[in-house]
C-alpha cells in the first residue's frame, strides 16, 4: 500500500493483454458484418486472477443459418489466440535484460500443454524440473491472453465454444455437451478458483439459450467446420496440463 509506482508497472502488461482481447472482439465484429448479423456492445468481465475474463458480446439479431453463427463464434478465438501465440513466441525468443526478467519455477509451465511445449522448444536444457528460469514479462502477458481465449472456447453455455458446438452439431448435441462441460468445470472448481468463477459466470450470464437461426437444419461447409473444431482443440491444448517431465 502506498507504492504508487506499482500500477504504472502494470500498464505494459495490461496493454499487451488488451491487444489480444481487442483482436478477439474485433474479429467477432468483422465476421458478424460479413454475415449481416448485429452484435451488442461487448463488455469485459473483470477477474482478480487474470485482470479480465474477456468480453461478453450478445448477438442482437436472428441469424440466417448455423454457418453464420460458426463464422462469428470461431473468428474471435482463432484471431485472438493467433495474436497471443505470436506475442508468446516473441517473449520466449527475447533474452531478459538484467533486472528486467521475471523469475518463475519451471513447474509453472506444466499448467498448459501448448505453452509448456513451446517453452521447452525455446528454452531447451535450461528448462528443468525444480529449476527457476528467467523469462521476459511478455511471456506471462501473452499467456494470460491465450488463457482467456482458451477458456472462452470451452463448449459451454453461450461462450464462443458453446456457440461453436451448437453451430457444428445442433441444439440437441449442444445441450448434452453443455451439461458435460459445466459438470467438469464444477468438478475442477474444487481445485481451481478460476474454474469456480467460470461456473458462476456461465450459470448467471452465459447459460443460453443461444441466438436462434432462421434455418437450423443445414450443416456448415467443411472449411468452417475445420475452423470450429480447431478452436475446440486449441482450447484443450491451452487448458490441459503439460504431462511430460522437463528433465
Amino acid at each position: 500500500m502506498g507504492n504508487f509506482q506499482l500500477p504504472s508497472e502494470g500498464i505494459p502488461g495490461a496493454l499487451a493483454t488488451f491487444t489480444i482481447l481487442l483482436a478477439h472482439e474485433a474479429s467477432h465484429i468483422f465476421a458478424a458484418n460479413s454475415t449481416g448479423a448485429k452484435l451488442g456492445i461487448p463488455y469485459f468481465v473483470p477477474s482478480l486472477q487474470l485482470g479480465s475474463f474477456g468480453g461478453i458480446t450478445r448477438v442482437t439479431s436472428t441469424l440466417r443459418k448455423r454457418e453464420d453463427l460458426l463464422k462469428i463464434a470461431a473468428a474471435g478465438p482463432l484471431i485472438g489466440s493467433g495474436v497471443a501465440v505470436l506475442l508468446l513466441l516473441i517473449g520466449l525468443a527475447l533474452t531478459p535484460g538484467e533486472g528486467q526478467g521475471i523469475t518463475i519455477n519451471a513447474t509453472a509451465f506444466h499448467d498448459s500443454l501448448l505453452v509448456g511445449a513451446l517453452a521447452k522448444v525455446f528454452m531447451g536444457e535450461s528448462l528443468k524440473e525444480g529449476a527457476t528460469v528467467q523469462v521476459d514479462p511478455l511471456v506471462l502477458w501473452a499467456w494470460t491472453g491465450l488463457l482467456i481465449n482458451g477458456i472462452n472456447s470451452i463448449p459451454a453455455g453461450e461462450l464462443d465454444g458453446g456457440r461453436i458446438a451448437q453451430a457444428l452439431w445442433g441444439r440437441k448435441v449442444w445441450s448434452r455437451v453443455n451439461g458435460v462441460s459445466i459438470a467438469l468445470l464444477g468438478f475442477s472448481a474444487l481445485f481451481s478458483d478460476i474454474s469456480l468463477y467460470w461456473v458462476v459466470l456461465i450459470i448467471f450470464l452465459q447459460r443460453g439459450p443461444i441466438t436462434p437461426q432462421a434455418e437450423e437444419i443445414s450443416s456448415p461447409e467443411n472449411p468452417y467446420v475445420v475452423a470450429g473444431i480447431s478452436v475446440l482443440l486449441l482450447s484443450l491444448l491451452i487448458c490441459l496440463p503439460f504431462p511430460f517431465s522437463f528433465s
